[in-house]
């Protein structure tokens, strides 16, 4: 769709949720049959299609049973777009449309359940950016307007929560980062997304308050690591974001033992994404110039970080 495929987008969007009479877009099936469908294998049933199945799903990503959201939507995305490959490219472009639209939807609130419809929908986003890298089909101008909209997103959400012991995972902060790592593994990734995205990590390492523990760290090391090993990476940027956590850490720790909660889990939870990176550089078995350049530069800072 070329330069203008954020009209496009939008335009989408509004087909999608706009055309339809809103009964049509309430969940149709009882859960045991949404059930029974995923214990089936997600055969699809006869007259009936995976894209017109996922866009009837999309009501299961907002539900807080996790099986509905987990088990079923989400599993059924995953096996259709990226497993079995049965959903055709103007059919992504058209679900696509739908989920983030979801992510404007509830989005600033905290503790509630609007956040699965968000973090899910960008969950599912991630599985159409892994969908591009395994079958190219995102023109320039639809990867970076994918981008744009999932920078937007996680800037302004709220509910950083990871788990909850009834309802499962929240995970916005992982499941975003997902569709980042993906999106940086494309064709059309922008090199001045890698600094937006460094920022990202920063703001949210702060805005989360305390220190993450379910793995959003690794997963946020991820996606930088798509992007820094890329030819066109901003190494300056991120040796940059590298100075400015050692900055933070000796300001944390320059009064003896005694430190503010909130700062230590702004410096810790960056230090955690650090880590994570190195090792995932380390660990690289066709390692690139510029993620070597990074990988040093993490190695070095980490040791001056003890």
């Amino acid at each position: 769709m070329g330069p203008r495929s954020g009209v496009v987008i939008g335009v989408l969007v509004a087909v999608v949720l706009g055309a339809a009479p809103a009964h049509l877009l309430a969940q149709t099936r009882t859960r045991d049959q949404w059930v029974a469908l995923a214990r089936g294998g997600f055969a699809v049933p006869a007259g009936e299609t995976a894209a017109g199945l996922l866009l009837e799903m999309d009501q299961l990503l907002a539900s807080p049973d996790p099986v509905l959201r987990d088990e079923v939507a989400y599993a059924a995305a995953e096996r259709w777009i990226l497993r079995d490959r049965v959903v055709a490219p103007d059919d992504l472009r058209r679900i696509a449309a739908r989920w983030t639209a979801n992510l404007t939807v509830g989005l600033g609130a905290r503790d509630d359940d609007g956040v699965f419809r968000r973090s899910f929908s960008a969950l599912c986003l991630s599985l159409v950016a892994a969908r591009d890298v395994a079958t190219p089909f995102f023109e320039p101008g639809e990867a970076q307007a994918l981008a744009d909209r999932l920078f937007d997103y996680l800037t302004r959400e709220r509910d950083l929560r990871g788990y909850e012991r009834t309802q499962g995972w929240m995970h916005a902060v992982a499941h975003t980062a997902d569709a980042f790592k993906f999106l940086a593994r494309g064709r059309h990734w922008h090199p001045a997304n890698l600094p937006r995205l460094l920022s990202l990590v920063s703001a949210k390492a702060a805005e989360a308050g305390a220190v993450f523990q379910w793995g959003e760290p690794q997963r946020l090391a991820w996606a930088l690591h798509a992007a820094v090993r890329r030819p066109d990476a901003d190494t300056a940027a991120v040796e940059q974001w590298i100075g400015g956590l050692e900055a933070g850490f000796k300001t944390l720790w320059a009064h003896g033992p005694g430190v503010a909660p909130g700062d230590f889990a702004r410096v810790e939870n960056q230090l955690q994404v650090l880590r994570g990176l190195h090792l995932a550089l380390a660990a690289d078995p066709a390692p690139t110039p510029t993620g070597e350049t990074v990988r040093r530069a993490a190695l070095a800072a980490l040791a001056r970080m003890r």
